[in-house]
């Protein structure tokens, strides 16, 4: 069971870090306009593709078992799934806007990846704070 917390919680860091870097990518990669790199090459893409959605797959799979091993179903874990569910639509929007890139007349790039950098930072302060004011349900077996 540690060992199933500390990958849910790498692949967190690894996910939040790796989303919030590609919303930085996403405006400097739309004004530069690099024109001669394949679509399939492009930073961004490859950064969404081969990075952040593999460590949020990773993230939700191992926070899945993490309740379904320890059996515990309690209302903050529902209100947590929630804000996951929120961050998981975040991703989504990301993904959309580098296909936005795509297009040859890209406006506003800069305001929506800012925008949603914003909603995903506050997204991931709240999924922290709900993880650090839980309920002490039992004392788990390793810290005793």
């Amino acid at each position: 069971m540690v060992w199933l917390l500390f990958l849910h919680i790498a692949s967190l860091v690894i996910w939040a870090a790796a989303l919030c870097i590609l919303l930085v990518l996403i405006p400097r990669a739309a004004s530069t306009g690099l024109q001669d790199v394949s679509w399939g090459e492009r930073l961004e893409r490859l950064w969404f593709t081969r990075l952040a959605s593999p460590a949020g797959l990773v993230t939700i799979v191992s926070g899945t078992l993490i309740f379904a091993v320890d059996g515990n179903v309690h209302n903050w874990l529902l209100l947590k799934l929630t804000v996951v569910t929120a961050l998981v639509f975040c991703h989504v929007a990301a993904g959309l806007l580098i296909l936005y890139t795509k297009r040859p007349k890209v406006h506003g790039i800069t305001a929506k990846c800012l925008g949603l950098l914003i909603v995903t930072l506050l997204l991931l302060l709240s999924i922290l704070v709900l993880v650090l004011l839980k309920p002490e349900l039992e004392v788990e077996p390793w810290f005793s």
